[in-house]
């Protein structure tokens, strides 16, 4: 049997960095802090991360218009997220999963495997444990964890749970709260930011998968 090793820092590094800014994107209100972020991130040419990073960031530059300020992307984020009345994007696993419940079996589900984790969301937030912002920020948490793993076998049991998180409580009802947010409103803004954030997910559990997938086969040599 061939020894464990640890996964390479680089890539632990950008998964963790890439869930803090998902997590940041969508806690309420958004800043120029992390508008700036995003307006400075690179990816590779060919990552399936391009498209939605691209239209977001030309929401910001404006491309020969006045680019959109954080006031106005503020206002267009509390109508999809918030309301008042119609809510086109509600952001809570419950609504998609529950018919329309809000803090169903998913947000039980959620802090449930937060305390397992012994993290929790700040208290003085007061939103539903299966709010979007909490699930993406869970993911950086293990993330972070992951990356400072003291042996192989942490690092690998950190990545086992996240890949279950994904696959079982997130990419269920992700999806459709994408769709939502693409078609709630006009602002190009958020259309970049649905297609950014289902591609940073399924990118993820795809390498994931490849991750468990090697691990297995080197426990088997």
């Amino acid at each position: 049997m061939s020894s464990q090793t640890f996964i390479d820092t680089d890539a632990l590094t950008t998964r963790a960095g890439l869930y803090s800014l998902l997590r940041s994107l969508y806690t309420y209100p958004l800043t120029n802090d992390v508008l700036d972020t995003m307006a400075s991130l690179r990816v590779a040419p060919d990552s399936p991360l391009l498209p939605g990073l691209q239209q977001m960031q030309a929401r910001l530059r404006g491309n020969g218009v006045p680019g959109a300020t954080v006031e106005q992307l503020n206002v267009v984020m509390t109508n999809l997220m918030e309301g008042p009345g119609a809510t086109p994007a509600p952001p809570y696993a419950s609504y998609y999963l529950h018919k329309g419940q809000l803090m169903g079996p998913a947000a039980q589900l959620a802090r449930q495997t937060y305390l397992a984790w012994q993290v929790l969301p700040d208290t003085e937030i007061r939103l539903p444990d299966d709010h979007i912002a909490w699930e993406l920020g869970f993911l950086a948490h293990l993330a972070n964890i992951a990356k400072t793993a003291p042996t192989p076998t942490a690092q690998e049991s950190t990545l086992a749970a996240s890949f279950a998180f994904i696959r079982e409580q997130l990419l269920p009802w992700l999806p459709l709260f994408c769709s939502s947010l693409s078609t709630g409103s006009d602002e190009s803004f958020f259309h970049g930011l649905a297609r950014f954030t289902l591609a940073v997910v399924t990118t993820d559990v795809n390498w994931l998968e490849l991750v468990s997938d090697e691990q297995i086969q080197q426990s088997g040599s």
